[in-house]
């Protein structure tokens, strides 16, 4: 199946899910944080940089940023201000998206321990480079803690199945200081290294790992953890199906159907693909029992090459990992609601156990007609939730854009936007972080912001009146709905509702109406609507208006005035 000379086109596909996803992240990347970006990223940097005493600066880099240490996302900050004197945002999510690309290279050079033809790799940049986890890649603290969490496991267990310990046992401790979830990376190893009987170096590994779990969680608190235990006594039941609604994210076709609905086929798959790892898992374990105890003696066990049994002991590790991380996110996070199993910023880890899933099969069984059967397969489920997640997401991260850049404006020029409650307490903390970082020049807003502000500030025409456009006035807010109009993928295009007066503009990034149709896949349908909140408005007499941006030209005028007493 190997032929060499259509190995150059075989490249050609793989590269394209690659590179589509690395121009959906340059494309739509904007250089704003978003709330929790606050804490690990401006705060961080600003705290740094007006502090001379080195004791005060390493604590910070170890500082928790709530339940986790972002050891390695702070050091990529710190690393590109040294260098350029800047904050920048959208070379945080590029950084991040490098240790994606490091972890397809590390499956690479894995898979070719199996000496299988690369064709049977075909699926795996289609699984794990696809649009669903968009708020890992588009969102800089979800970028810094996930992604490199996934590279150091990854490389971890790769240098470890490769008896590589003195790499692994550092990989490790880099995975445990990405984010909590690098903590499970201990436990996968222990696996790796019972199995093979290593045990010198498993005490060793022991001993790493509880000194770096130990010095990761001194001093933490439990940020009421300790609640999801009750819940779990309460409701059983959700722990059990988050594990599985978990490990089957990728199978969330149905993002705004109810999550009794969009849970059920997620749940499925990751109960079929289950029985397989549950029979693949035990061939793994059988001949350590064999070895260890003398058990199943009768069994026949089939010999390993040295690159077989490094390649299975580098998916068990990773199998290992995401098991040990579904069980504790179905443990602790239901008591926040079930849809957290299938967020979007959860997604690369049920990506990553299909990976893993297909190729401890194929490398598993010596049946080639089957062997084949389950490229054909993993290539048609890959390329299809490849290709849903671009019909489904895509626009849902041109909008996501859209809405940070007009709200980036909002906290450039009103002092609030990126996730913080209008004139909280949090919002002028905030505030007066970002105010320095633009005045010593470490950080400076998009330039799309204020040019769409310079425009709507010249805007004096009234709203065309062939455009059915309401205004509702409700108790907490104003209403505003506009059934005519059409998303578009194209990040300078949008609707926006504006409110303004001599001192202040204010923008409110319009919501394209939720589809209710029958195509499960569609998320938006024509038309868009926003109701702006009283509390987020100063009091005063405003020119309420709608705009619609497409390239270049904007359209639209003021639909009246309104008081916010």
């Amino acid at each position: 199946m190997d032929n060499s000379n259509k190995k150059p086109l075989l490249f050609l596909v793989m590269a394209v899910p690659v590179v589509l996803w690395a121009a959906v992240i340059l494309y739509y990347s904007v250089n704003l944080p978003w709330y929790d970006d606050f804490d690990p990223f401006p705060d961080f940097l600003h705290k740094w940089i007006t502090s001379d005493s080195s004791l005060e600066r390493l604590t910070l880099l170890f500082q928790p940023n709530n339940e986790h240490r972002m050891v390695i996302g702070k050091l990529a900050t710190l690393g590109y201000y040294w260098v350029t004197g800047h904050l920048n945002f959208t070379f945080l999510h590029i950084g991040a998206a490098l240790f994606t690309l490091g972890t397809l290279a590390i499956f690479w050079r894995a898979f070719k321990r199996s000496n299988l033809s690369a064709w049977y790799f075909l699926p795996v940049p289609f699984l794990l480079f696809q649009l669903q986890y968009h708020l890992i890649f588009l969102w800089a603290i979800c970028g810094w803690q996930h992604e490199p969490v996934v590279f150091f496991v990854v490389l971890s267990m790769f240098l470890l199945s490769g008896k590589r310990f003195t790499g692994a046992l550092l990989a490790g401790v880099c995975a445990t200081y990405a984010m909590s979830s690098g903590i499970f990376v201990w436990p996968a190893g222990v696996a790796v290294l019972l199995l093979r009987s290593q045990y010198k170096q498993l005490a060793a590994w022991i001993i790493v790992g509880a000194i770096a779990v130990g010095l990761y969680f001194y001093g933490m608190s439990a940020q009421g953890n300790e609640s999801s235990f009750a819940f779990f006594a309460k409701y059983p039941h959700l722990s059990v199906l988050g594990f599985f609604t978990f490990l089957g994210g990728l199978f969330d076709f149905f993002p705004e159907k109810d999550i009794v609905v969009r849970s059920a086929l997620p749940v499925l798959m990751a109960l079929i693909a289950m029985v397989w790892v549950v029979i693949w898992l035990w061939t793994q374990v059988k001949p350590w029992l064999t070895r260890t105890f003398g058990l199943f003696k009768s069994s026949s066990v089939q010999a390993q090459t040295d690159s077989e049994s490094n390649l299975n002991a580098f998916l068990l590790g990773i199998f290992c990992f995401l098991l040990v991380e579904a069980l504790v996110i179905g443990l602790l996070r239901p008591r926040f609601g079930f849809f957290v199993m299938i967020v979007s910023n959860y997604k690369i880890y049920p990506a990553l156990f299909l990976v893993v899933t297909y190729l401890s099969f194929i490398v598993s069984t010596q049946n080639q007609s089957l062997r084949k059967l389950a490229l054909r397969g993993a290539a048609l489920v890959g390329l299809f939730i490849w290709s849903i997640s671009i019909y489904a997401y895509l626009p849902v991260i041109s909008e996501r854009r859209k809405y940070y850049v007009v709200n980036g404006y909002n906290q450039e020029h009103n002092g609030f936007g990126l996730g913080h409650v209008p004139y909280s307490e949090s919002a002028r903390y905030v505030d007066n972080v970002m105010k320095y970082l633009v005045k010593t020049g470490v950080y400076s807003y998009p330039k799309e912001g204020n040019e769409l502000g310079r425009q709507v500030h010249a805007l004096t025409t009234p709203f065309p009146l062939k455009r059915q456009v309401t205004v509702e006035h409700r108790d907490k807010g104003i209403f505003v709905n506009d059934p005519e109009g059409t998303i578009s993928p194209a990040p300078s295009n949008g609707e926006y509702a504006f409110v303004r007066n001599g001192q202040r503009l204010y923008f409110f990034k319009m919501e394209p109406h939720k589809y209710t149709g029958r195509n499960f896949f569609k998320q938006y349908d024509k038309g868009f609507d926003i109701e702006i909140p009283h509390s987020s408005l100063l009091p005063g007499t405003y020119d309420l208006g709608i705009v619609n941006v497409e390239g270049a030209a904007l359209k639209g005028g003021v639909l009246g005035k309104v008081t916010i007493p």
